[in-house]
This record gives C-alpha cells, structure tokens and sequence, in this order.
C-alpha cells in the first residue's frame, strides 16, 4: 500500500511539472453604454503594448460591411484594459467587429430603447427668407447623434435638382448643449459679394426661387433611434437683404400699466432667433432688468413679464452684436454692395412709456 501511494504521488508530481504555472484569461470585448466605449480585457501584455503603440492596428467596424474603413477611435488603458472610445456614438443593436492586429472580437450592442426622434421645427420659420440668408435651424424632439449632418441634410430646388455643397462643413458640427438644435451654415464665400466662390460657383440660394430642404429617415438620435422617415422643409426665396439693423423701424405694441400683456416687438426683417432671445434687454427706470418669458420667431419679439407693468419710463437695448438672419447687424451690414461703409457703434437704446 504504500509502494502504491508513493507512485501516485510521483505521478501527479510529474502532471503538475508539465502543466503551465500562468493561467491567461480569455480575451473579451465589453460595450460600455455609460461611456459610448469599448473595453479589451485578457490581452497578453506584449499584445497589449503593441496595440498601444501602434493603434493603427485596430479596426472597430459594422460587422459584415462592404467597406474595410473603420470607425475612428481613441486608444487608452485602464490597469485591466484596453479601452477603445469610438469618435462618434456606435449604432444601438448593431453588431461590430474590433480587429486586433489579427485577433478578431464581435460586439452586440443591445437594441435602442428609447423614444423615436422627430424634427419639430426649423427656423427661420417664415415662408419666404433672403437669397443671402446664413442660417438654419433644425430643432429635435430627442437628442442627436452627431456627425450625420452632412448625409443627412440636402438642399433641392422645385426641379428636383440638388444643390451642390450649400452648407460649410466643419470638423465639430454646431449642436446646442442638449444636442436637440444644430445651426445649417450656408458657405458665406458663396454669399458675398464679389469674392471668388461667389463668382464662380454662385450663392445657394436665388431670389424668386422654390426649396426643399430633406431630412434623411436614417438619421438617428444619440440612443440609436431612427427618424424612420425623410422630412422635407419646403420655403421660397426672396431679395437679399443688404441694410444694417435699423431699431428705430421696428413697430413697438406697448401694454397697459399693472397688466402682464407682453410687450411686443415686429421687426422689419428675419432676425436670428438665438441672437434676438440673448441681445435684447428691457430694463425699468430704476435700470433693473425685466423677468418674463421671452418669444420670438425672428420676425417678433415679445416679454411677459413677471410682475405687472407699472407706468413710467423702459428702455429697450439692442446689443450691436445683434444679427438678422442675413449677418447683418446694426449700423454694419455684411453684404453690403461694392463701395458701401458701415459704422460700427455701441449698444441702441430706445425708451419705451408704458400709460395707465
């Protein structure tokens, strides 16, 4: 017997000499929602390293697609991993493959549960803008994922024929901090007056003409949800607008004293609606500025206040930074015609007398 268990002690004596000291845990791939990343973990430490030092070659991609281009991504560690953070939100419920110099990872991310996106709005909101006009806004009932804007977004005319190139492309798109507004730029080199992309390619947009602008159906918000259906935005154009902001031309509709009829502005142009909500102040005679809620479609401006109206003096003020929806701003136009000078001057004032 215990000849017996001598041997079968040196058997597994010799079972345990052959077997390796390290085990290497297996290599996973894990979609963070939190943070929008991918995290490696189980990579062999040389593996690791050269990966770090050469991120080129990683490729993060739709699984099964056509083109062998990846998504663009920052490389970084944590003590456990390495963390892949994707330059553009990934596709809820689309499956990617992270190729890791040979090593292949398939990642599921799970399926959008969220609300379906719609545009609500878009601005300027009139039927008829100028043939010089620089901005557009499109507003979102959700969220958006960005750098969709430049597939998504296509100016046709009544033909049906498409403009070509009309809005700048630029590295970060221009969304608001809760990602629901993006601002349209129309290229302003084919705007203005006289200068070379004007003369030779022509401004986007022509007086007398009729627009569609589309949305795309596939363009998503930020939780992976489609809109499901293109939108179209359809306007006409009319003459350019080339004068400086004049304040003293806008009607004023004063309330009665110790009402909260809001006091309305009607402007006598489109003016930018972001501009006119942070560049217009109503302040009373003790120089107190005036609370209320504030609306404006561009072509109007009103303010109910919070307190009621008591008589007396206001003064209205118009900060020079103020701009109409065609750049231009008070006492200063931006398309001016060839030989025109503006004047640049401080902030406007207009005293406003609110009677029993």
């Amino acid at each position: 017997m215990g000849r017996f268990t001598s041997l079968v002690r040196q058997a597994l004596l010799a079972v345990l000499m052959a077997s390796p000291t390290v085990v290497v845990a297996e290599t996973a791939a894990r979609y963070e929602a939190a943070t929008g990343s991918v995290h490696v973990t189980g990579l062999e430490h040389t593996h690791r390293a050269k990966l770090l030092a050469s991120p080129d070659l990683i490729t993060l991609r739709v699984a099964g697609a056509a083109s062998t281009r990846g998504t663009p991504f920052r490389a970084s560690e944590t003590p456990d991993a390495v963390v892949i953070t994707p330059r553009f939100a990934l596709r809820q419920g689309a499956d990617y493959e992270l190729d890791l110099d040979g090593l292949t990872l398939r990642i599921a991310l799970p399926a959008p549960n969220a609300p379906r996106p719609e545009l609500v709005g878009a601005s300027p909101s009139q039927g008829v803008i100028p043939a010089n006009t620089l901005r557009m806004y499109l507003h979102f009932s959700e969220p958006m994922a960005v750098g969709q804007i430049r597939d998504a977004v296509r100016l046709l005319r009544a033909d049906g024929s498409e403009v070509f190139s009309p809005f700048l492309t630029l590295g970060p798109e221009l969304w608001d901090r809760s990602q629901t507004r993006v601002t349209l730029l129309f290229d302003p080199g084919r705007i203005k007056q006289g200068v070379g992309p004007n003369t030779s390619v022509g401004a986007p947009l022509v007086a007398r003409e009729r627009y569609r602008l589309l949305v795309s159906g596939a363009m998503e918000s930020a939780a992976g949800t489609a809109l499901g259906s293109e939108v179209a935005v359809a306007f006409r154009v009319g003459p350019a607008e080339r004068r400086p902001i004049d304040p003293a031309s806008w009607q004023i509709l004063k309330p009665p004293a110790g009402t909260l009829v809001p006091l309305t502005l009607a402007f006598d142009r489109i003016i930018d609606t972001g501009a006119v909500r942070r560049l217009v102040s109503l302040y009373d005679a003790l120089g107190r500025k005036v609370k209320g809620r504030i609306e404006t479609d561009g072509g109007g401006w009103s303010l109910t206040p919070e307190q009621p109206w008591l008589s007396g003096n206001y003064s209205l003020v118009i900060d020079p930074e103020l701009e109409d929806i065609s750049g231009n701003t008070p006492g200063v136009p931006f398309d001016a015609a060839a030989g025109t000078i503006g004047t640049a001057q401080d902030a406007v004032r207009l005293q406003i007398t609110i009677e029993p």
